[in-house]
């Protein structure tokens, strides 16, 4: 009789759980809520099974959390508009970016920081949005290293900043102590700050498009296409609407 009950417990014993399924599940949790940290213990409640079988797979929570992060940067995807100049696309891409980033502020020093090729799948889409400037392979890595760093980072400074509107009040009682010239100059411009970090990514994106133009006029590869001798035919845009896979 032992026997036969220890076999029924065997057979309904609930199948292992994959290291991909514990992923799922703490992804969930960080989109649905961002401003709790994730533990090894709020994911395995999350996946219905005890922390210790988390262990199998990720030894620490910073292995976790590196996972995850992994996961969320690879789960970039963008369908690039046929017909749409390179500046069009770039524009696009960075604010899908962010946009995609932004539920998860606990994973973007993760993200910055990824110790797998997560970025392989952007860093493709990115080549192929710049392949029409001409750019030799150098510029093209400064210029898909300069539209990372700007993404990553307006996101994670974006997530460490307190609402602009809900220090105004603090910021106007400080300037109290200041003298009337410094309050009558510096008043209007606090009134402006929640319009101005509104504006800000734009700005941000209108630069990064404007250096990478300035680096492809710098381009040796487009001095060296310049001269008649050594002109070559026009690179054809090889975009489509599918995303990497």
């Amino acid at each position: 009789m032992p026997q036969e009950t220890g076999g029924a417990r065997g057979r309904g014993r609930p199948p292992r759980l994959s290291r991909d399924q514990i992923i799922d599940g703490a992804v969930a949790l960080v989109y649905a809520d961002p401003a709790t940290p994730l533990t090894i213990k709020r994911v395995s409640e999350a996946v219905n099974s005890a922390p210790m079988a988390l262990y199998r797979y990720f030894p620490d929570r910073d292995d976790l959390l590196h996972a995850v992060a992994d996961r969320v940067a690879a789960d970039m995807r963008f369908d690039r508009p046929a017909g749409a100049t390179w500046q069009e696309q770039l524009r696009q891409w960075m604010l899908l970016s962010l946009d995609h980033l932004q539920p998860y502020p606990q994973l973007l020093p993760y993200i910055a920081s990824t110790r797998k090729p997560a970025w392989l799948p952007s860093f493709i889409v990115l080549t192929e949005i710049l392949q029409p400037l001409g750019l030799d392979d150098e510029d093209v890595a400064l210029a898909v290293a300069l539209i990372g760093t700007t993404i990553v980072g307006h996101a994670t400074l974006a997530a460490q900043r307190r609402p602009v509107g809900e220090m105004l009040p603090t910021l106007h009682e400080a300037l109290r102590a200041e003298t009337p010239a410094d309050q009558q100059r510096v008043a209007p411009v606090l009134d402006q700050l929640p319009n101005a970090f509104t504006r800000l990514y734009d700005v941000v994106i209108d630069n990064t498009i404007a250096a990478i133009e300035a680096l492809a006029g710098k381009s040796p590869a487009r001095r060296s296409r310049s001269k008649p001798a050594a002109r070559k035919a026009p690179l054809s845009p090889i975009f489509s609407n599918s995303s990497p896979s």
